[in-house]
């Protein structure tokens, strides 16, 4: 992998001086009275370019920081970049998206947590039409922090999935953005739709929308046999397409949510409840509620789709699929399906893609396409898989070659790992050498070997205290109070993952004050020490410690 960096300032200072990219071909594509001659030539070699990219980039044994340096990575950047704006919806604009993303992340790895949650936002909400950047933006000498903001930022268009604003409790309100095309220049208006008269009306199935009145019983027509294999085939489709809703309790017939009870009949969740689920044993627990019925359809679906997926479901099946109690209905259940980015999907051993309302097989060319659009899956992905094995079936395991911060060591670790902590980058284990809990990120860990030994210390899996450092209770504490500038504060967020603005206190003058607890200074001073500029150290009983250390260092190492 290539070397990371903590900001984007930094990276911008380790290239400020690299010679510049060579931009004849953005100044004629972007030049307006260039000639149509000038602009087909320009657009050839850029193709060209790209095409060497993409076939650099999707080769399985490309490595970053391996195979090409920092300037060759930003030289990618601008090229694809220009290639999105020239062809939005190209050819090859899929591809070139998912490469550049993937580009980004590896360059920026502080804000690949930002850069996904937009675009979960953007598959969610709509197609993309054009990306948010000018070619000004292509001639600075490095452009990915300014592009990786731009990147998410969409049009979409008028087949986008109406969005549902809840209003006031009982008004609902369809909002559906439209794209409006005027001399060449692409508008986004809002168009403003009356309140619905019947708020359980869930529309016609499409490409996105699946309705099913049941997860346990199929409808009396229905040619298939199991429901809860069909319902999983549907989800398969959502997951190697571009994702969808699938609403239990739903008539398909009337397109409105069943209500709880007509006489003495059940309907919709309500009747998988009491006909279906009440005297079911294999479950942990009694299903008496929407709540506990989500987390065992949750439970079944995992099961089905494990046995067709053994060794890539814990890929796709906590990150993509996401199933709770519907706001709009209390007798509905709605699974929130978002597209597979590491790993095709099978269902006993047949891959499914959505095609409009329907799911069909993906042929050779389909699945080839589909290989090639999927992200390359990072050491930190890879590890977590296996570490999630080995908590799930309570075994040891191997971290080899951790590089420890706190003892400045490398070494391998034999430790009984039981629970993920800072939305995954760490793991909490039992370290059967020291005999203790302790902390561990995955970016610090070369690799991961599970033994068949069960755990031994099950009693003592305690999860200890992390403090905002992403530091473990050793038992000592000391107590800081660190007045931060904005830039100063937003980059401590995106560093470490324990940290959010509600941290701090705003004091005034553009000033945020972070007063707590931490369990080791050092990070607290190497912390201070990369932007002392902006960070002005507060008095407390432990003050004067920091400042000794932050002494000591300087007279050690700068001095």
């Amino acid at each position: 992998m290539c070397k990371t960096f903590s900001s984007f300032e930094q990276l911008g200072q380790v290239i400020k001086d690299m010679p510049k990219v060579e931009s004849s071909i953005f100044d004629v594509l972007s030049n307006k009275q260039s000639s149509e001659t000038a602009k087909k030539k320009a657009m050839g070699d850029l193709s060209i370019k790209i095409d060497h990219i993409l076939s650099r980039l999707e080769a399985k044994d490309f490595l970053y920081g391996v195979n090409e340096s920092i300037s060759d990575y930003n030289d990618y950047c601008r090229n694809l970049a220009a290639y999105l704006l020239m062809c939005p919806n190209g050819d090859k604009s899929a591809r070139v998206v998912v490469v550049l993303e993937m580009l980004l992340e590896n360059m920026a790895p502080t804000f690949k947590n930002e850069l996904r949650s937009l675009k979960k936002a953007m598959s969610e909400n709509g197609i993309i039409n054009q990306l948010g950047f000018s070619w000004a933006d292509l001639k600075l000498p490095f452009f990915a922090d300014k592009f990786a903001v731009l990147f998410c930022k969409t049009i979409v268009s008028a087949q986008a999935i109406p969005q549902v604003v809840y209003v006031d409790r009982e008004i609902i309100k369809e909002v559906v953005k439209e794209v409006v095309i005027e001399k060449e220049r692409i508008v986004e208006k809002i168009v403003e739709v009356g309140p619905k008269e019947n708020p359980d009306y869930f529309g016609e199935e499409t490409q996105h929308i699946e309705l099913k009145s049941s997860f346990m019983e199929k409808p009396k027509t229905a040619k298939y046999d199991n429901q809860r294999i069909e319902i999983c085939r549907k989800l398969c489709g959502f997951l190697n397409s571009d994702g969808g809703t699938l609403y239990i309790g739903v008539d398909p017939v009337t397109k409105r949510a069943y209500p709880k009870q007509v006489g003495k009949e059940y309907y919709g969740v309500e009747k998988d409840i009491r006909m279906w689920l009440t005297n079911y044993t294999v479950y942990q627990r009694p299903i008496n509620d929407i709540a506990t019925y989500c987390d065992f359809v949750k439970q079944q679906i995992h099961r089905i789709f494990q046995a067709s997926n053994p060794e890539t479901v814990s890929l796709f099946i906590n990150q993509c699929i996401h199933i709770q109690p519907s706001k709009r209905n209390d007798n509905v259940a709605e699974i929130t399906v978002l597209p597979s980015q590491y790993c095709i999907v099978y269902l006993n051993s047949v891959a499914y893609l959505r095609d409009g309302e329907e799911c069909k097989e993906m042929n050779n060319d389909e699945i080839l396409v589909r290989r090639q659009q999927l992200k390359n899956i990072s050491k930190e992905v890879r590890l977590y898989d296996k570490l999630e094995k080995a908590v799930r079936e309570h075994k040891q395991a191997i971290l080899y070659r951790y590089a420890s911060a706190n003892s400045k060591t490398v070494s391998d670790r034999r430790v009984e790992p039981f629970e993920f902590v800072c939305n995954g980058e760490s793991i909490m284990c039992y370290d059967m050498d020291k005999k203790a809990i302790r902390q561990f990120k995955l970016s610090r860990v070369s690799d991961v070997r599970v033994l068949k030994d069960e755990w031994k210390y099950g009693d003592q899996h305690v999860i200890a205290k992390t403090d905002v450092f992403d530091w473990t209770d050793m038992g000592v504490r000391y107590h800081i109070c660190l007045d931060m500038g904005l830039r100063a504060m937003t980059n401590f967020c995106d560093i470490y993952a324990n940290a959010n603005k509600e941290m701090f206190e705003h004091v005034g003058n553009g000033i945020y004050r972070l007063d707590t607890i931490v369990y080791s200074l050092i990070p607290v001073k190497s912390f201070f020490l990369s932007m002392a500029d902006e960070i002005t150290i507060q008095n407390t009983e432990d003050s004067e410690e920091l400042h000794r250390a932050i002494r000591e260092f300087v007279l050690q190492y700068v001095m």
